[in-house]
């Protein structure tokens, strides 16, 4: 009898504390601290993406250095696995590479030797999720996320031909 009465005060007090009557008296406080003007969703998002004219000026020759100045982002540039993607000091098989939200089923999943086959040219979206929004990809994804989204399964019927076009170049400077 005496736990009964016990929880009957608790239940009291909650429903004292959630009368509407006490929610009128608290004043609504708003605090900026970003010196970019970001609110905090934006800047909490664990989710980058690439698109149109942004993706076009940032593609490079492979995946990693395409997204290699996204936030948290960066490209392995030496040993094995030169040009994947790195998420948060994550790589090889803590990244997971997808197109079209699909595993990218290429030799880099398997071994860390092999370079990401997808082309950064043929994207139309690059998606770069980090943190508990990649969770859901499972245990090869505990890293981040990379899904890009190149249109392989059209998605509507095309109008005509479709394609594009790089050049690309690079020199190496030789002392001796």
């Amino acid at each position: 009898m005496k736990t009964f009465l016990k929880y009957r005060s608790l239940a009291v007090a909650i429903a004292a504390v959630c009368h509407p009557v006490f929610a009128e008296n608290i004043e609504e406080v708003v605090v900026t601290a970003s010196p970019l003007a970001k609110n905090a969703e934006t800047v909490s998002r664990p989710v980058n993406v690439l698109s149109g004219d942004q993706l076009h000026a940032a593609a490079s020759a492979t995946l990693g250095e395409t997204l290699s100045g996204q936030l948290g982002v960066s490209s392995a540039s030496f040993g094995p696995g030169v040009g994947l993607p790195i998420i948060r000091g994550q790589s090889d098989n803590r990244v997971k590479v997808m197109r079209d939200s699909i595993g990218s089923m290429d030799a880099s999943a398997a071994s860390p030797d092999h370079a990401v086959t997808l082309e950064p040219l043929l994207a139309t979206k690059i998606e770069v999720l980090r943190g508990p929004a990649a969770l859901r990809y499972g245990s090869g994804a505990i890293g981040g996320v990379v899904n890009v989204l190149d249109n392989r399964i059209p998605d509507t019927l095309p109008d005509g031909i479709d394609g594009g076009v790089e050049l690309r170049n690079n020199s190496v400077l030789i002392c001796v």
